[in-house]
Protein backbone atom coordinates (compact mmCIF):
# COMPACT_ATOMS: atom_id res chain seq x y z
CA UNK A 1 0.00 0.00 0.00
CA UNK A 2 2.51 2.44 0.97
CA UNK A 3 4.28 1.53 -2.30
CA UNK A 4 1.44 2.95 -4.18
CA UNK A 5 0.87 5.91 -2.53
CA UNK A 6 4.79 6.80 -3.44
CA UNK A 7 4.02 5.76 -6.97
CA UNK A 8 0.79 8.41 -7.04
CA UNK A 9 3.23 11.60 -5.82
CA UNK A 10 4.30 12.62 -9.70
CA UNK A 11 3.83 16.51 -9.57
CA UNK A 12 6.90 18.20 -8.61
CA UNK A 13 5.50 21.40 -6.25
CA UNK A 14 8.06 23.50 -4.22
CA UNK A 15 6.57 24.73 -0.82
CA UNK A 16 6.67 28.61 0.59
CA UNK A 17 5.80 29.51 3.79
CA UNK A 18 4.98 33.69 4.07
CA UNK A 19 7.39 35.36 6.97
CA UNK A 20 5.61 38.24 8.37
CA UNK A 21 7.71 41.44 9.25
CA UNK A 22 7.04 45.19 9.73
CA UNK A 23 8.88 47.94 8.11
CA UNK A 24 9.73 50.99 10.34
CA UNK A 25 6.51 52.53 8.95
CA UNK A 26 4.90 49.58 10.49
CA UNK A 27 3.70 48.38 6.66
CA UNK A 28 4.03 44.81 5.86
CA UNK A 29 7.68 43.84 4.51
CA UNK A 30 7.17 39.89 4.20
CA UNK A 31 8.46 37.36 2.03
CA UNK A 32 7.35 34.16 0.39
CA UNK A 33 10.58 31.77 2.45
CA UNK A 34 11.06 28.91 -0.08
CA UNK A 35 11.15 25.00 2.14
CA UNK A 36 12.03 23.21 -0.93
CA UNK A 37 10.31 20.90 -2.90
CA UNK A 38 8.84 17.82 -2.70
CA UNK A 39 6.78 15.24 -4.63
CA UNK A 40 2.94 15.47 -4.82
CA UNK A 41 -0.62 14.21 -5.85
CA UNK A 42 -2.70 17.53 -7.55
CA UNK A 43 -6.04 16.47 -8.09
CA UNK A 44 -9.27 18.79 -8.72
CA UNK A 45 -11.16 19.12 -5.49
CA UNK A 46 -14.06 17.26 -6.10
CA UNK A 47 -15.57 17.69 -2.73
CA UNK A 48 -15.66 21.53 -3.06
CA UNK A 49 -16.47 20.70 -7.24
CA UNK A 50 -14.24 22.71 -9.40
CA UNK A 51 -16.75 25.41 -9.78
CA UNK A 52 -19.87 25.81 -8.06
CA UNK A 53 -21.42 27.74 -5.08
CA UNK A 54 -20.75 28.13 -1.74
CA UNK A 55 -22.30 30.04 0.79
CA UNK A 56 -24.41 31.56 -1.63
CA UNK A 57 -21.58 33.17 -3.25
CA UNK A 58 -20.49 32.24 -6.88
CA UNK A 59 -16.57 31.60 -7.27
CA UNK A 60 -14.81 30.41 -10.51
CA UNK A 61 -11.53 29.69 -8.57
CA UNK A 62 -10.34 26.19 -9.35
CA UNK A 63 -9.73 24.54 -5.76
CA UNK A 64 -7.43 21.31 -5.66
CA UNK A 65 -6.59 18.77 -3.23
CA UNK A 66 -3.10 17.93 -2.52
CA UNK A 67 -2.15 14.59 -1.42
CA UNK A 68 1.82 14.86 0.05
CA UNK A 69 4.22 13.50 2.61
CA UNK A 70 3.87 15.49 6.06
CA UNK A 71 6.17 18.83 6.05
CA UNK A 72 7.11 20.60 9.50
CA UNK A 73 4.45 23.86 10.13
CA UNK A 74 2.65 23.83 6.70
CA UNK A 75 -0.45 25.48 7.03
CA UNK A 76 -2.53 28.43 6.28
CA UNK A 77 0.65 30.59 6.13
CA UNK A 78 1.58 28.36 3.19
CA UNK A 79 1.70 27.86 -0.37
CA UNK A 80 2.45 25.52 -3.31
CA UNK A 81 4.18 26.54 -6.66
CA UNK A 82 2.94 24.10 -9.19
CA UNK A 83 4.26 24.72 -12.73
CA UNK A 84 2.43 27.92 -13.54
CA UNK A 85 -0.07 27.97 -10.60
CA UNK A 86 0.19 28.89 -7.17
CA UNK A 87 -1.63 27.35 -4.56
CA UNK A 88 -2.68 28.79 -1.89
CA UNK A 89 -3.61 26.46 1.41
CA UNK A 90 -6.75 26.79 2.71
CA UNK A 91 -6.99 23.86 4.55
CA UNK A 92 -4.45 21.00 6.09
CA UNK A 93 -6.18 17.29 6.62
CA UNK A 94 -4.05 14.75 8.27
CA UNK A 95 -5.77 11.26 9.50
CA UNK A 96 -3.95 9.79 12.72
CA UNK A 97 -4.52 6.07 10.93
CA UNK A 98 -2.56 7.22 7.79
CA UNK A 99 0.41 9.25 9.31
CA UNK A 100 2.48 9.13 6.28
CA UNK A 101 0.34 11.99 4.41
CA UNK A 102 -1.59 15.16 4.90
CA UNK A 103 -4.19 16.13 2.08
CA UNK A 104 -4.01 19.86 1.56
CA UNK A 105 -7.16 21.83 0.46
CA UNK A 106 -6.08 24.98 -1.77
CA UNK A 107 -7.51 27.18 -4.17
CA UNK A 108 -5.74 28.91 -7.31
CA UNK A 109 -4.38 32.29 -7.28
CA UNK A 110 -3.01 33.99 -9.73
CA UNK A 111 -0.33 32.59 -12.07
Amino acid sequence: MADDFAGGLRERVAVETWIDARGDDGASVGFWQPRGAVHAAVVPDAASGARGVEAEARRSTLRWRVTMRPVADIGLASRLIWGSHILVVLGVDSDPRQPDRIVLRCEARGG
